[in-house]
């Protein structure tokens, strides 16, 4: 609701802002406003019974489609604008003087309260024991904006109490800092940032990709320094003697819903016994939820989607009191209110002279001295993964039974472009694969000569590379005066279910006629357990997306699984391998799914249950498994290999429009980034 009235006869702090106070009749009129806004007027209508339903269900969807691709719209934010967007916060001093103004004794700038007397109210430096830091968690930090500024007050109070005579001064204690943000590029940049280079060299500052909604602090792992700089080790639950919240949560959904209430039991975990959670958020008729209530970007009671996909919710004072209060004294794992109260603003434009009325919320929350630290995880133990690797069959199994009926897209893999050095003595055969350019710029030389049999294994086919599969169905139709080299293909799967589809293929059955191909249900994890006729019998291995399902990186079935693909190498034979890697789209939705991680970077996929926790057994049978690789660890995954290449390959899938229809149909998300690793890796000649 813009104003022009609020600039006569007043007296504007920095020519800026003033604050304001709300009448009933404002409020009334805004409450107006918002009832008569297209959103709330199709809310409050007053369907059938079937159609309330339906709509109920079609709401479900679409912010079920919003939660999990809000990390992607995130990340694309901070790709499109980079450090350009949010200006450093230098204002935490003031607005939680008792937990940050003690980081300002020394400077000009302290905070504005006014003791008894009327005097500036002065905050001590914190007495600490010794070799006890002071830690401060930011959740949802962006590119530092809010963090840093505390960093850099620190890092001048040390210098001043340093070169200080005064033999009595309290020194400051050490200031620990760990920044979580759900999107990998703001996480990148902040690394970057000089002022946290310099924090995290001296072990006092991480940065984590981190979704609150979905994962426990315990997943976390952090390292800190006491001052014998010995590193230690420990995770983020019962850390924090401050933990920020500012414009995150309205970012997650509305109140109530369960991700909302998951990243509020979250936070307050964070919290060591004593430690204090700050938060500021957009507060119920701000001026920009009037905005955004008069088109048709609803999803749900006070919660909309902005025009770059991004969410947003206004709350109310008793929203937070539900989250985080205990007011009933039936939950001690709950937190005290020490303050929670409205910020009401006119800001001015001073361009035209226009006036905004912003309306945020404030509050600050205390964990008790005498709660107990439960420091439970949400990461399955190793007997966990150990009991998901033993389902792998199974859950395999139950996956392509249901491919068999459900369509399904396939993932990259185009043998002719993505791997033209191998492939290209059968380019001029395959004019159909000639589509798109290759990926590989390196000067092509035909591996195999027209009177070579070429032993290629598909190692986790699944069913079946299509290139592969084309290439077999097109060799048998060759004429006399077309000549390529011979294939002969073995696929190899861990599901019983997919060979069998398998093999009803028609150009695997074309194959099968000039005895060809040959398919197996191989289990690959398993040590010492190489096809007898297989080994050191392949010039080609084709690793596509197959160690992601295996388990998490250096997991024994994983490093069973690299050493049995290398023994089917002959002297000399390549092994061809695509996969997933850090921070691919797909990792990016799957952190926003309560449940779905394992482990750091190992995820099961299928098993979205947002409204309710998966726990223990149920996780096991739910959905398939995927590892999300760095590039050092696929490089260390093959060491003793020639390495011919190793690179990332990243693609951007952008979807046309950005209205709440286009959204909708687009799942929430206006581009997809997908992040591979892509190597080729040569078994030396001598072994």
């Amino acid at each position: 609701m813009t104003t022009t009235d609020k600039t006569d006869n007043t007296t504007w702090k920095g020519d800026v802002w003033i604050d304001d106070n709300w009448t009933a009749e404002d409020k009334a009129k805004a409450l107006e406003l918002l009832a008569s806004s297209p959103s709330s007027v199709q809310a409050n209508k007053q369907p059938q019974h079937h159609e309330q339903q339906q709509q109920q269900q079609r709401q479900v969807v679409v912010f079920n489609e919003f939660r999990r691709n809000a990390s992607t719209n995130w990340n694309s934010f901070y790709e499109q604008n980079q450090t350009n967007f949010f200006k450093d916060r230098h204002y935490l001093h003031k607005a939680f003087p008792h937990e940050f103004a003690w980081l300002y004794a020394h400077s000009s700038d302290n905070n504005d309260e006014l003791d008894e007397s009327g005097n500036p109210r002065l905050y001590s430096i914190p007495t600490r024991k010794k070799d006890d830091d002071f830690t401060i968690v930011e959740i949802g930090c962006g590119v530092g904006n809010a963090i840093l500024p505390l960093l850099e007050q620190h890092t001048e109070l040390v210098h001043k109490h340093a070169s200080s005579d005064d033999d009595d001064a309290v020194p400051p204690p050490r200031l620990n800092i760990h920044c979580l943000d759900f999107a990998p590029t703001a996480i990148n940049l902040l690394k970057q940032d000089p002022r946290f280079r310099a924090a995290a060299e001296e072990w006092r500052a991480t940065a984590h990709v981190f979704d609150l909604s979905s994962m426990h602090p315990s997943t976390i792992s952090t390292s800190s320094s006491s001052t014998n700089n010995h590193k230690q080790t420990t995770t983020l639950a019962n850390s924090a003697d401050v933990a920020i919240l500012l414009f995150c949560l309205s970012a997650i959904g509305p109140h109530p819903s369960a991700a909302l209430s998951r990243a509020a039991r979250h936070a307050m975990d964070m919290l060591k016994p004593g430690g204090t959670l700050v938060i500021r958020d957009y507060g119920r008729l701000d001026e920009a939820q009037m905005k955004l209530s008069r088109g048709e970007k609803s999803l749900g009671s006070n919660f909309y989607r902005k025009g770059d996909g991004t969410g947003c919710y206004y709350f109310e004072l008793q929203d937070l009191k539900d989250l985080f209060v205990n007011d009933d004294g039936d939950d001690s794992t709950k937190l005290e209110l020490l303050e929670l109260d409205y910020i009401q603003r006119v800001y001015r434009n001073r361009g035209d002279d226009s006036t905004r009325r912003r309306v945020w919320i404030q509050g600050r929350f205390r964990k008790p001295i005498d709660a107990a630290e439960e420091n439970k995880s949400h990461v399955m133990s190793v007997g966990c993964i150990d009991d998901y690797a033993s389902t792998a069959l199974k859950r395999w199994d139950n996956y392509y039974s249901t491919l068999a009926t459900v369509k399904s897209s396939a993932l990259p893999s185009n043998l002719f472009q993505i791997f033209p050095n191998e492939f290209s003595p059968w380019q001029s055969s395959m004019k159909q694969q000639k589509k798109g350019k290759p990926q590989n710029a390196q000067p092509l030389e035909p591996s195999y000569t027209a009177s070579d049999t070429v032993t290629i294994v598909d190692l986790g086919c699944g069913l079946g590379n299509t290139s592969l599969l084309n290439l077999i169905q097109t060799l048998q139709q060759q004429t006399g005066d077309e000549v390529s080299p011979k294939v002969n293909a073995h696929f190899l799967d861990i599901s019983g279910e997919a060979i069998q589809q398998l093999c009803n293929d028609e150009r695997y059955q074309s194959g099968i006629v000039s005895d060809s191909v040959a398919s197996h249900a191989y289990d690959v994890r398993h040590p010492l357990k190489t096809p007898t006729h297989l080994e050191q019998s392949a010039d080609i291995v084709l690793l596509l997306f197959t160690m992601s399902a295996i388990g998490p990186y250096k997991c024994d079935d994983m490093s069973n699984a690299v050493t049995n693909a290398i023994k089917m190498l002959k002297p000399g034979g390549v092994i061809l391998f695509r996969d997933y890697g850090r921070y691919d789209d797909d990792q990016l939705q799957l952190n926003s799914v309560s449940g779905a991680q394992i482990c750091n970077n190992f995820y099961l996929r299928g098993g979205d249950c947002d409204g309710e926790e998966v726990k223990g057994a149920n996780r096991l049978e739910l959905g398939t498994g995927c590892y999300f690789f760095e590039l050092d660890e696929v490089r260390e995954m093959f060491a003793g290999l020639e390495v011919l290449q190793l690179e990332f390959t990243t693609r951007t899938y952008k979807k046309t429009g950005k209205s709440a229809k286009d959204l909708n149909k687009n799942g929430g998300a206006a581009e997809r980034r997908r992040v591979w690793i892509q190597g080729r890796f040569r078994k030396p000649l001598v072994c």
